[in-house]
C-alpha cells in the first residue's frame, strides 16, 4: 500500500504564483473598468455643463432688449427711452461685448427690463423686481461661467457662479451693416462698429446674431491625442426689431 504524500513546496509556490497572476489580471480589469466609468461620468458632466451654459446664454441673449408691452411700430423709439445711454451703452442698446474673440477672456453684457409676469428665463439670480432695469455681465472667472447682475433701478449687484469647469469664452457678433436682412460677417467686440450696437434697420437691428465658443476643461486631457480643452460653439439669434 502506497503512503499518502503531501503537497510539495514547489507546488505551493506555483499555485500561489498562479493565484497572484489571476488576482493581478482581475485587478487590472477592475481598475480599467473603474477608470473608464469615471471618464464617462466626467464627459457626461461636461456635456451637462455645456447644455446648462448654452441655456443661460441663449435665454439672456434672446431676452436682451426686452421691455413690457412694446408698441411694434415704435419699438426702436421706445427701446431708446427704456434703455438710456449709460457709460459705454448707447440709447436703445441692449447687448455689449468686450474682447478680441480669440483669447478666451471675452465678456458679454445684456440689458433688459424685468417682466411683470415674472418670466423664469430672465436674469441670473433667483428673483427679479418687475419693471426694474437690469444689466447682466457674463464672463469666465475662476473656472466658472459667472454672471454679475446689476439692478440698475435699485442700485444693487450680485455675482453668481453658473457653470463650472470652464477655461474660457470667445464671442463674435453677426452684423448686417447694409440692412439686407442677413448677416454679412462676424466680428469680435474689439472691431465691432460702436454705432452698430444700437443701429437699426427696417428688418430689425444691425446686430443679428451672437456666436459663442465655450472652452471646457477636457477630462481626457493627458491621454494621447487629447487636447487640454474641448470647445462647444453656438450661434444665437438676436433680433428685437421687426
Amino acid at each position: 500500500m502506497r503512503k499518502q504524500r503531501g503537497i510539495s513546496l514547489v507546488e505551493i509556490m506555483v499555485a500561489i504564483t498562479l493565484g497572484l497572476l489571476l488576482m493581478l489580471g482581475l485587478g487590472t480589469v477592475f481598475v480599467s473598468v473603474s477608470q473608464t466609468s469615471k471618464l464617462r461620468q466626467n464627459m457626461s458632466g461636461v456635456q451637462d455643463n455645456e447644455r446648462t451654459a448654452i441655456a443661460f446664454l441663449n435665454n439672456s441673449i434672446r431676452s436682451a432688449g426686452y421691455f413690457p408691452n412694446p408698441t411694434p411700430s415704435l419699438v426702436f423709439v421706445t427701446s431708446a427711452a427704456e434703455f438710456p445711454a449709460s457709460g459705454l451703452w448707447l440709447p436703445g442698446q441692449s447687448i455689449l461685448g468686450t474682447g478680441a474673440g480669440t483669447a478666451g477672456t471675452d465678456t458679454l453684457s445684456v440689458r433688459f427690463i424685468a417682466s411683470t409676469s415674472g418670466t423664469a428665463s430672465q436674469g441670473c439670480s433667483a428673483s427679479l423686481t418687475a419693471g426694474d432695469l437690469y444689466t447682466d455681465v457674463f464672463s469666465v472667472a475662476g473656472g466658472y461661467l459667472t454672471c454679475t447682475e446689476t439692478d440698475n433701478t435699485a442700485g444693487s449687484t450680485t455675482t453668481v457662479n453658473l457653470v463650472p469647469n470652464l477655461a474660457g469664452m470667445n464671442i463674435s457678433y453677426g452684423i448686417d451693416p447694409a440692412c439686407t436682412g442677413s448677416v454679412s460677417e462676424y466680428l469680435p467686440a474689439s472691431t465691432f462698429p460702436a454705432a452698430a450696437w444700437a443701429g437699426s434697420c427696417t428688418q430689425g437691428e444691425q446686430l443679428k446674431t451672437v456666436s459663442i465658443a465655450l472652452q471646457f476643461n477636457n477630462p481626457l486631457a493627458g491621454q494621447p491625442s487629447q487636447p487640454a480643452t474641448v470647445t462647444i460653439n453656438q450661434t444665437i439669434p438676436y433680433m428685437i426689431g421687426l
